[in-house]
């Protein structure tokens, strides 16, 4: 395709519109005619930015999955804190690229749909890749801004990893039979990969995003594949779309990629992801495991040091935090899940205000997943219980380190 005609498509002004508003707060980058890229960071804002790179030999372009407070600072040099200081968020991105053509790529992009639905989140986005697969996006706002008390901003990129290996493992044996099906049987399946495999797993066929990095970067809506020279289109229907929708010439720029969410739609996806993670690690590292200080017997509160005492009255700040020590303590002093359960639902309803129903049954669900004893916050932690204004130490507290160890003393 020659240039003439990759500036025609980018002049018309719907696909210029579409482009740039995927554009804002991410650093963009460019692939050239020559197949090299303009130098990163890069930034769009104008319709005639993204003009003015044509006139450069630019033929696709690429946004960040990252928001930036601003791109331009942006550099190898920065530091991780840095880096977190700078962003403002980041969307999951599930790429799917398949060897043996673009069915078994819709096979695979349904299978990461319904997941994703099960798990909470209605209307992924969906969008051609422009060659071989498809793009699957949830925006950042469907997301948590708090996961595990730290602001999921600074968790690039390691809850969406989390996300991208959790959905390959729960889509992988049904993804592996619809492949089979496909092909008519397994070795016609291992035939059409053209060579030798050691095993069977649906992702020696298909791939599905598990590489994020730091500044990682997927092709923009309406971009140009500079491989295929089609377009990088959203899609309404997988079964109804075929290639030859992304030629040039019947592009009408009109579906948007990222879908309308509800705020933190995402949250029981991201709570799910990682209760599996942690699950797994728990696996793997079983036999290295430590036992943690736990009451054998239920101790009353009556036993509880004055910091529990304080809290369990309610509270008008440090709610969320103060949940958190609350959950670990109580199971640390042989309370059953049930009475833990009920116990803080009692709790939320001293705080002025309480905290939303949703988010205490999200939290719950998310402790009682992970299947093992935590201590609390130990008493010097300064984010917790003096910033609270919980601590009011009488003469036992003196030589505790953790509130756990109160009862024994007392």
């Amino acid at each position: 395709m020659n240039m003439r005609k990759v500036y025609d498509y980018y002049s018309n002004e719907e696909v210029l519109n579409k482009m740039v508003a995927n554009c804002k707060g991410r650093e963009i980058s460019a692939s050239l005619y020559t197949g090299s890229f303009i130098s990163r960071p890069n930034v769009v804002v104008y319709p005639r930015d993204i003009l003015e790179m044509v006139k450069r030999g630019a033929v696709s372009f690429h946004g960040s999955v990252e928001h930036w407070m601003n791109p331009m600072q942006l550099s190898t040099r920065l530091t991780q804190d840095e880096m977190n200081g700078l962003r403002m968020g980041w969307d999951l991105i599930i790429d799917i690229d398949s060897a043996i053509g673009l069915e078994a790529s819709k096979l695979a992009a349904k299978r990461v749909i319904d997941s994703l639905k099960r798990h909470g989140v209605k209307h992924p986005g969906l969008k051609f890749s422009g060659n071989r697969g498809f793009h699957i996006g949830v925006p950042w706002s469907a997301f948590p801004k708090m996961i595990d008390y730290e602001e999921t901003k600074k968790q690039f990129p390691k809850i969406p990893q989390i996300i991208a290996a959790f959905i390959r493992n729960e889509i992988k044996d049904d993804l592996l039979q619809d492949l089979i099906r496909m092909k008519g049987s397994l070795r016609k399946l291992v035939e059409d990969l053209g060579q030798q495999i050691e095993e069977i797993t649906p992702y020696i066929f298909v791939e599905v995003e598990k590489d994020w990095g730091p500044r990682h970067l997927f092709r923009l809506p309406y971009s140009l594949n500079e491989k295929s020279w089609l377009v990088s289109i959203p899609i309404k229907d997988l079964d109804d779309f075929k290639r030859e929708d992304a030629e040039i010439e019947r592009v009408k720029p009109k579906l948007d990629f990222f879908q309308r969410v509800e705020p933190q739609e995402a949250t029981e996806l991201v709570v799910d992801a990682l209760d599996w993670h942690s699950s797994q690690k728990r696996t793997e590292t079983k036999k290295k495991e430590k036992k943690t200080m736990r009451f054998k017997k239920k101790v009353s509160e009556s036993q509880f040091p004055p910091c529990i005492k304080a809290i369990l009255q309610g509270l008008p700040d440090g709610r969320k935090r103060s949940l958190f020590i609350l959950v670990n303590f109580l199971t640390t002093m042989g309370w059953s899940w049930d009475e833990v359960k009920k116990k803080i639902i009692e709790w939320n309803k001293k705080n002025k205000p309480p905290l939303r129903d949703n988010y205490i049954s999200t939290q719950l669900k998310w402790f009682e997943r992970q299947g093992r004893n935590l201590l609390p916050p130990n008493c010097d932690n300064q984010q917790f219980y003096k910033s609270i204004g919980v601590c009011k130490p009488d003469s036992k507290c003196e030589k505790i380190k953790n509130p756990v160890v109160y009862p024994f003393k007392k």
